[in-house]
């Protein structure tokens, strides 16, 4: 039986890049589900991916979108988990955010948010705070270090900035070709930019989430084993230990 990538989409991380590829290239709702409202009236919940028959289980691929947690694990006893996440710059990703959102509502006709609307509302350390949720692990005192002792554990740790480099090895171990997928959602081409990040403005954002600053330092270090580990790029060269004298 092969394994089942469990694929958490920390909002503007990449994600619907991801998801896009998978649908042009897999069946859809067959081959991988994305748990999203993509094309239904509600997002999938885990009483929706129960009543899938073990034929319908066993063919899946990968589960994906913003309301996959680890809860959905339990329903795959006999398959083994690889847990993939992508985490992105907390500063870039905020503008990037708030660019997507303004875009959204503008198409709705809807008043678009100045930046500082934005920012009163959104919630302390986002990214933290959302893959806490994804990962059940919510109390606010250790949850920076209960997620980090859980990546250390995961398939596949990387960040949105080397989404090229890692996502032809996860599409290449799926059984797909190792493509660089084409990116969506991208700002300046189908999301209008309503603001342009700039060094102020990332120091005035990682300021006010240090913990999403700390998550994404400890998940550049965790990309760089995972890219070691499935031969991305090659493994440091150990050192000569003191004192060694060649014979």
């Amino acid at each position: 039986m092969t394994h089942l990538y469990f694929l958490y989409h920390v909002p503007k991380t990449g994600g619907q890049t991801i998801r896009d590829h998978l649908d042009q290239h897999l069946v859809r709702d067959l081959d991988f589900l994305h748990l999203g409202p993509w094309g239904r009236p509600a997002a999938l919940t885990i009483e929706s991916v129960a009543s899938l028959s073990p034929a319908e289980r066993d063919r899946l691929r990968s589960l994906g979108g913003h309301p996959l947690t680890r809860d959905f694990a339990e329903l795959f006893p006999e398959r083994t988990i690889r847990e993939v996440v992508f985490i992105r710059e907390p500063a870039a990703r905020m503008v990037s955010h708030y660019n997507f959102r303004c875009t959204m509502r503008a198409r709705d006709g809807a008043p678009v948010p100045s930046f500082e609307e934005f920012l009163s509302e959104a919630s302390d350390n986002p990214i933290t705070g959302f893959l806490g949720k994804c990962l059940g692990l919510t109390a606010r005192k250790s949850q920076l270090s209960a997620i980090l002792a859980e990546l250390v554990g995961m398939w596949m740790v990387g960040t949105t900035e080397s989404m090229d480099a890692l996502a032809p090895a996860l599409f290449g171990a799926m059984g797909l070709e190792p493509a660089v997928p084409e990116r969506s959602n991208a700002t300046g081409v189908t999301i209008e930019r309503h603001l342009t990040l700039t060094a102020d403005l990332a120091d005035m954002i990682r300021a006010g989430s240090p913990e999403d600053v700390a998550l994404y330092e400890a998940c550049r270090r965790l990309e760089a084993r995972t890219m070691e580990r499935l031969g991305i790029t090659p493994k440091p060269t150990p050192l000569r230990p003191v004192g060694f004298a060649p014979g």
